[in-house]
């Protein structure tokens, strides 16, 4: 098989920009999520919320034991919080104490 030259790639590249035969009228869903980019630029589909500026958190490497790190995991996932949120819920805790 001989390499394509760079004059045949744009013209294959030319012929496809202008294709139209896979145009077809946006369903409803896909309109709402065009509006919603248009409008925000955010997805109309869950992910992640934003977070206020002011409240951003920092991201802190720390050393864990990998069978402690598995626990915390397990427990997070159990009780339906991230793990960040778990082990700054603990810190919180042991600094009341």
């Amino acid at each position: 098989m001989r390499k394509k030259n760079v004059a045949e790639t744009f013209a294959e590249l030319e012929r496809l920009a202008h294709k139209t035969d896979d145009i077809r009228v946006m369903s409803a869903a896909m309109r709402n999520q065009w509006e919603a980019a248009k409008r925000t630029g955010a997805k109309v589909r869950r992910g992640r919320p934003r977070k206020d500026p002011n409240e951003k958190s920092l991201i802190v490497p720390i050393s864990i034991e990998p069978a402690l790190l598995e626990a915390i995991d397990k427990f997070a996932k159990a009780v339906g919080v991230t793990r960040s949120r778990l082990v700054a819920e603990g810190l919180r805790l042991r600094m009341k104490a």
